[in-house]
């Protein structure tokens, strides 16, 4: 391991260092390697969230709240910490400035880069789709009839809601009725996940397109 992380050191130029610019180079290399490792899970989906669940005692919570100081406390956090921390104290203290201007050096960048990567997962997070249909979002909605909705029974409705074109198990708001398959219907309502329409006329559907 030693002869290994000797050889990666001299790769860099590195390796003549000692003292705490070994440290520095750990962390550099080691933080490296495994954020871009991790970053590359997280690219492929969902792979890297699986993998930490299984770490014990480790919170990768993957829900970033921007105002929550917390939230940088999480894999990919920790791991952008570890490599700033690494490159900057190295930079500094290769510069001949000290140990301890070394250290407050790495320290402001880890954390800086922290807020920066939490910013960045947060914008990932932000573009996937949540697949989850909430019905209530549906209530005003107008559509069509898919299938014929008869008295006392359900039937379905074609409505879009969420962004997107849903057929929904449906029944009529009066259960006297029978609402046949291709008429205009609004959504009233909902139980559950069955939906509650009232038959709409092809004026009023026209009509509040056009509002």
């Amino acid at each position: 391991m030693v002869l290994g992380f000797n050889t990666i050191l001299e790769y860099f130029g590195l390796g003549g260092i000692t003292g705490i610019d070994v440290f520095f180079a750990a962390m550099a290399v080691i933080g490296t390697i495994l954020f871009t490792i991790y970053f590359a899970l997280v690219l492929l989906g969902g792979v890297a969230e699986g993998l930490a669940d299984a770490i014990p005692f480790v919170d990768a919570s993957f829900e970033l709240d921007a105002e929550g100081v917390f939230h940088m406390l999480t894999i990919q956090g920790l791991l952008s910490f570890m490599m700033m921390f690494g490159i900057f104290g190295l930079a500094v203290s290769q510069g001949d400035y000290g140990a301890l201007p070394a250290i407050m050096a790495g320290s402001i960048a880890g954390i800086a880069s922290m807020w920066v990567v939490g910013k960045v997962f947060q914008a990932i997070a932000g573009l996937e789709t949540d697949g989850t249909v909430v019905h209530n979002q549906a209530h005003g909605a107008k559509g069509t009839v898919y299938r014929t909705i008869k008295p006392g029974q359900s039937g379905q409705v074609q409505v879009e809601f969420q962004d997107a074109l849903r057929t929904c198990e449906a029944v009529a708001e009066d259960d006297t009725l029978t609402i046949e398959t291709g008429k205009f219907i609004l959504v009233v309502g909902n139980i559950a996940e069955v939906l509650v329409v009232r038959p709409l006329k092809v004026t009023d559907a026209m009509a509040s397109e056009e509002e």
